[in-house]
């Protein structure tokens, strides 16, 4: 048996020769070279069951494992199924009682061959003796287990006799095989890719379009490449195996050597340029040199590129000479300024005619920047961001009108275009054509100016009033703002002209146009129809159109009030009154003409009036101007007679126990009595008369929550206090509570304070370090009326609130309206989810008081458990009931 294993090893050895040919064979085509190693292990398989080990008849052992095993780990599968297809074929064409078991070791073969291939792909495991040893292992173990399914007296002679001789002998075969055709493989693998770099190689060296050369120590040429051999100074067969110093002039060859020896000493590369006489005539080259990095034929050798750039220094040559010729003709050209920057606003030309149009000479200007030079602050943003993209594209700057300053800081106007230059070898540069237009647009400018201003006053005139007119109504009809127009009349004008003569009327209307324009803003227009008519147009009024005209009025008057003081006129002092009439305009569609003639009735109206007056156009519109006015003036008297009192509504927990109160303003008129904050909080707001209202309130709480403190039944309430957006964004609001707090001596841990959503239209960030601050020093803070304002969660988050208070319009609606019952809910969740305290305001009923309660709500306010009242009937109601202890 051993002899009959020796001679199936050595088949396996055949194998690994013929494989090797095969694939050198067929290395172009790996198809073909596949199928013929299919047939070449099939066929070594048939050849070693031709001359087997027979157990019995029909039962064969031979080296098939070993040569199908070797076709899955380096075949493949079509080589391991070709190989497997042949064995098996030829195993059941001789038949016998092992025919089955040894199409089974056949295909477990392959299979576990295939499957050594896949791990090996992944990277799991390699083809080195250990891993090959273990495969061959496995692979004749797992066949030894096949053959156990031979007949049982086969299968006991064959396991006592042969089993061990069969793993001794085909596992160091795997091994053996395996690592020969490992070889086998690698050798194609690296004979394969030096032939694909060598190919690259040569695809290289043919694609370059310079000549190369490959120089030994001696000069001799040993490679000779060229595109085109017109380049070369003889034809390159003729050139190979010579030196340089056989075909170059000695003076040449000489400078060919010296840069050989210099290459090879250094082992850098070296390089210079040199003409020689071509096939094709005289030519400029670039030469560079390399270590070639190996030997050649014993010698030391360098690598010789040499590109051809006759036409390249032909260019430069004709480029410098036009370049000359450019710049001279540029010197020398008169009134057209001419300057020339690189990429970082460096001055790199600047001819006469920029010399005299700026202010600076060439020896000044050039290496300076340009932003430093001519550009006004202003431009050096745009003028950077235009360069960049120049640069960036090559793109010029689309010519355009634009002032520039001169070397005494004087603006001059100029038309500037610009070019971009891009030279080969040399930076690009932006070349500025500038031509002076000073005087142009100086003529414009007066020409526009006689066109559209009053020559006296400098004022718009009628003409560019009613540009500016009809631009106002557009503006108002898109933003929905007011706009208004007034119509100015100076009473008695023509008596102080005719008395006085026209030059001192001409001084009143200069000095009638400097106060009109003195008391607008710089968005109003100020104009003059002629003679002493004068209009004034004021946009971007409220969007309320009576508060609009309550703008009006008080700016209106203001102005009367200016044109009334005395003016001086040629050494003589004139008292001079005026007449105005005013219309408001809105959404409603008016012409510029209907605008005008409006103001005109209305300044008529005042001038029947008594004159030294205003009236608008609208009788309607007066009433309510002059009804806020009366307000405005009652508001100042009712602040200035102490008119104003403080009432406290009670604010409940969910047992009905008072834990504070809210001080409530009110207005003690002394003909229409109690007047409601309703009615003249919105006024306070927009006349700053707010800020006086709410530090009273403000020292009036805080004083008496200082009285409580010595009152045991009193002490452990609470004081809400509302403050205005406007009393809350002064600057000094945290210093004023704080010293209101020192001077009253109230408790600030049982202050709070009530802010409102509209806080928050802008500077939360400033909000958010007010309110940290008083609660530095024990302030509490509640949001009043949640849920109608402009708050956000983001907002809400960042807030150091201590409260939320429902708004009374949800609290009414929970009953009947299921948005509100399901906003109140929601509020009432939030505050819970935030680690807020919940007040509900607005309780009315029981009914109310009980929803609340089922949703969560622990503090209310509201008719339900008292009105607003003095602060005797309020601490009267708490003695009497019993106030709630409330946490510090």
């Amino acid at each position: 048996m051993l002899l009959e294993l020796f001679k199936g090893a050595a088949l396996l050895l055949a194998l690994c020769f013929l494989h090797g040919a095969n694939m050198r064979l067929w290395r172009r085509r790996p198809r073909v070279g596949q199928a013929m190693s299919g047939l070449l292990f099939g066929g070594i398989c048939v050849v070693g069951m031709l001359s087997p080990v027979a157990l019995m008849p029909g039962v064969i052992i031979d080296a098939r494992s070993v040569v199908l095993g070797m076709a899955g780990l380096f075949g493949g599968p079509v080589v391991a199924g070709m190989a497997a297809a042949m064995a098996a074929a030829w195993r059941l064409w001789i038949g016998g009682a092992g025919a089955p078991v040894g199409v089974l070791v056949i295909v477990l073969c392959a299979l576990l061959g295939l499957g050594y291939r896949q791990a090996r792909r992944r990277g799991s495991v390699g083809v080195g003796p250990g891993a090959l040893l273990l495969f061959g292992l496995l692979l004749h173990a797992m066949v030894l287990a096949c053959l156990q399914l031979l007949p049982a007296d086969v299968a006991r002679h064959f396991n006592g006799m042969r089993a061990w001789a069969f793993l001794l002998i085909f596992t160091p075969a795997t091994v053996l095989i395996g690592l020969l055709l490992g070889d086998v493989e690698a050798r194609l693998n690296t004979e394969q890719a030096l032939a694909d770099s060598a190919a690259r190689l040569s695809a290289i060296a043919h694609a370059i379009p310079d000549v190369l050369l490959v120089l030994d120590a001696q000069g001799r040429y040993v490679e000779v490449l060229s595109p085109d051999e017109s380049q070369l100074v003889a034809q390159a067969p003729a050139l190979l195996g010579k030196r340089v110093h056989d075909v170059l002039p000695t003076q040449q060859a000489d400078r060919f050597m010296e840069l050989i020896t210099r290459t090879l000493h250094s082992g850098q590369t070296e390089s210079f340029e040199y003409e020689m006489e071509t096939l094709s005539g005289p030519r400029h080259f670039e030469g560079r040199a390399q270590p070639l990095g190996t030997a050649v034929n014993g010698r030391a050798a360098v690598v010789f590129l040499a590109r051809d750039i006759t036409e390249r220094l032909r260019s430069e040559t004709a480029l410098r000479e036009s370049e000359l010729r450019f710049r001279s003709l540029l010197g020398d050209i008169p009134s057209i300024s001419v300057q020339g920057y690189l990429a970082d606003g460096t001055v790199s030309y600047w001819n006469q005619a920029s010399e005299q149009l700026y202010g600076y000479s060439a020896q000044e200007a050039l290496g300076q920047n340009l932003l430093d030079l001519i550009v006004p602050p202003a431009l050096h943003a745009e003028v950077r961001h235009q360069m960049r993209q120049m640069f960036a594209t090559g793109a010029s700057i689309p010519g355009a009108e634009v002032q520039l300053r001169r070397k005494d800081g004087t603006p001059v106007d100029v038309f500037s275009s610009h070019t971009y230059i891009a030279v080969p070898g040399q930076p690009p540069e932006m070349f500025c054509i500038d031509i002076d237009i000073s005087g142009r647009k100086a003529a414009e400018s007066e020409a526009r100016y006689l066109a559209f201003y009053d020559a006296l006053t400098g004022l718009p005139n009628r003409r560019l009033l009613m540009d500016r007119l009809q631009q106002v109504l557009a503006g108002s009809a898109r933003s929905g703002l007011h706009a208004a127009v007034l119509f100015v009349d100076l009473d008695n004008f023509k008596t102080l002209n005719d008395s006085r003569g026209h030059a001192v009327g001409d001084l009143l209307l200069l000095e009638v146009a400097q106060r009109l324009q003195d008391c607008v803003r710089g968005q109003d227009t100020v104009a003059r129809l002629g003679g002493d008519e004068f209009v004034v147009v004021l946009q971007n009024l409220s969007a309320d159109a009576i508060e609009a005209a309550d703008q009006v009025r008080h700016l209106g008057e203001a102005m009367l009030a200016r044109l009334r003081q005395p003016y001086a006129l040629a050494g003589q002092r004139q008292h001079v009154t005026a007449t105005m009439g005013a219309t408001v305009l809105g959404e409603q569609s008016v012409t510029i003409d209907e605008v005008l003639k409006q103001a005109d009735m209305a300044m008529y109206r005042a001038k029947d009036a008594g004159r030294n007056t205003l009236c608008f156009f609208d009788p309607d519109m007066q009433d309510a101007v002059n009804l806020r006015a009366r307000l405005e003036a009652a508001l100042h008297a009712g602040l200035r007679l102490a008119q104003f009192v403080l009432v406290y509504q009670p604010q409940v927990d969910s047992a009905g126990r008072v834990t504070g109160a809210e001080a409530l303003l009110r207005w003690q008129h002394p003909t229409k009595g109690l007047v409601e904050p309703a009615v003249f909080i919105a006024l306070a707001e927009e006349t700053g008369l707010i800020l006086p209202l709410g530090q009273w309130v403000l020292e009036t709480a805080l004083r008496e929550q200082a009285r409580w403190r010595s009152d045991p039944a009193l002490a452990p309430l609470r004081m809400a206090i509302n403050v205005s957006a406007r009393q809350f964004r002064q600057d000094d609001f945290v210093a004023q509570v704080l010293g209101l707090l020192e001077h009253s001596g109230a408790d600030p841990e049982r202050i709070t304070l009530e802010l409102t959503e509209s806080l928050l239209l802008s500077d939360v960030d400033g909000v958010i370090a007010t309110m940290r601050a008083l609660k530095a020093h024990g302030l509490r803070f509640s949001l009043d009326d949640f849920g109608t304002g402009y708050s956000s969660l983001n907002y809400l988050k960042r807030l150091p609130l201590d409260q939320l208070k429902i708004d009374q319009g949800f609290v009414r609606g929970v009953l009947h309206n299921a948005s509100d019952a399901a906003i109140a809910h929601a509020i009432i969740a939030l505050a819970d989810t935030l680690g807020l305290g919940i007040i509900a305001e607005g309780v009315e009923t029981a009914e109310h008081h009980a929803f609340l309660q089922a949703h969560g709500c622990r503090g209310f306010q509201g008719y339900l458990f008292g009105r607003p009242e003095p602060l005797a009937d309020f601490e009267q109601r708490v003695r009497s009931a019993g106030a709630a202890p409330v946490p510090a």
